[in-house]
């Protein structure tokens, strides 16, 4: 695989997200003008790739300069996920206070001291100014830094009038305490892009010699940026197999591999639960020996997946379902790297489906459903 560098975010090379940006502006404007903002915290959610970080890049370059009142801090969670969740609050607290040109230091010797002095010299900067915090990364983060997060840095500004704190995450939604955070706060979610032409758009700033394939880039990508730009710059094969690496980023190195093969074995499926991932795992290596796996051995598959927010629980598909970009980018690639075992794993479910049509009536008309599903898709493209 290449050594590419994922390009560097310039305002020159962002494109679209037009109305997200419009939002926060509004938000700001209004509390410039001392108007009441009952929605004071704003959570972008989106799918790995989806472009979360270029717009909290875009807000941190672009909102300095229209309003001049406007103090913008941001705090990257990423940074953090190996420290100790005590240590890693004690930072930020020194970053926000720093930030706002009070003190780094001598804050106190415990988190609760830290806050409440940062909070006292915070109040008189919002007599004049407006604070916005942009935090990234925050619900894919080590969840037992987010307590003491919430109890000493998050709640204290949420609850300030003139405060406006932006963060973005994928995966589960932390339960935050806190009504600011939860129940007042607006939940949006960041969209890949819904037409080929802001693909283009895209591959016009970042990958120009790609615009031909632009069409067919945006068919296999469905718009998502980061898969727009790999496949623009590496090929279709290529840039699949860099995009897949990329969305197991936050997976322990050591873990990987493992978590690539289980995604790659359940991709073709439109749901998947204990029954279901012993006999794709016996397709997808070879090995009847999986078949024998207990459900406890199947959960641990299932429990990893869900950990890494790469799957979770859907009543209507009547089993856990894969995120559904995560499906699509990775069962693309394992199409065409490696066709013979994407027709195995999806002969294998057509099989599995029919059987249990055979074996259970009432239920009979969900698995010929699912069979037909697998049926069509092993016919030749027309």
């Amino acid at each position: 695989m290449a050594n590419l560098q994922l390009p560097e975010y310039t305002p020159g090379r962002f494109v679209n997200r037009e109305d997200e940006i419009k939002l926060i502006t509004q938000k700001v404007q209004a509390l410039i003008e001392r108007r009441l903002v009952e929605r004071r915290t704003v959570v972008f959610v989106g799918e790995c790739g989806v472009g979360k970080s270029w717009l909290m890049d875009h807000l941190q370059a672009i909102l300095p300069r229209q309003f001049r009142d406007l103090k913008v801090l941001r705090l990257d969670l990423k940074a953090y996920v190996d420290e100790d969740p005590t240590w890693a609050v004690a930072d930020m607290i020194r970053r926000v206070s720093i930030g706002t040109s009070g003190p780094g230091e001598c804050l106190g010797p415990d988190l609760a001291t830290m806050s409440r002095r940062l909070m006292e010299h915070l109040r008189g900067i919002l007599r004049k100014s407006i604070l916005l915090l942009l935090m990234d990364h925050v619900h894919e983060s080590n969840w037992n830094l987010l307590p003491l997060l919430e109890d000493y840095l998050l709640g204290p500004l949420a609850a300030e009038p003139r405060v406006l704190i932006i963060m973005t995450g994928r995966g589960r939604l932390y339960p935050w305490k806190t009504p600011e955070l939860r129940l007042k706060a607006d939940f949006k979610d960041l969209l890949p892009f819904q037409r080929p032409e802001e693909t283009q758009a895209q591959l016009e700033q970042q990958a120009y010699k790609a615009l031909p394939q632009a069409p067919e880039i945006h068919t296999l990508s469905q718009g998502n940026p980061l898969a727009n730009y790999l496949l623009g710059t590496l090929g279709v094969l290529e840039g699949l197999d860099r995009v897949v690496e990329e969305i197991l980023e936050p997976v322990p190195a050591d873990r990987r591999r493992q978590v690539r093969e289980y995604l790659e074995a359940l991709c073709v499926l439109n749901a998947f639960d204990e029954e279901r991932i012993p006999e794709m795992l016996a397709t997808y290596y070879g090995d009847d020996s999986y078949r024998q796996w207990t459900y406890a051995q199947a959960r641990q598959v299932r429990e990893e997946l869900i950990h890494w927010a790469f799957a979770r629980w859907n009543a209507d598909a009547g089993g856990y379902i894969l995120d559904p970009a995560v499906r699509r980018l990775v069962e693309e690639y394992l199409k065409k790297a490696q066709p013979e075992k994407w027709r195995a794993l999806q002969q294998t479910a057509h099989d599995m489906y029919t059987r249990w049509a055979e074996e259970f009536a009432r239920t009979r008309e969900r698995w010929q459903k699912e069979a037909s599903y697998h049926h069509r898709s092993l016919q030749p493209a027309s």
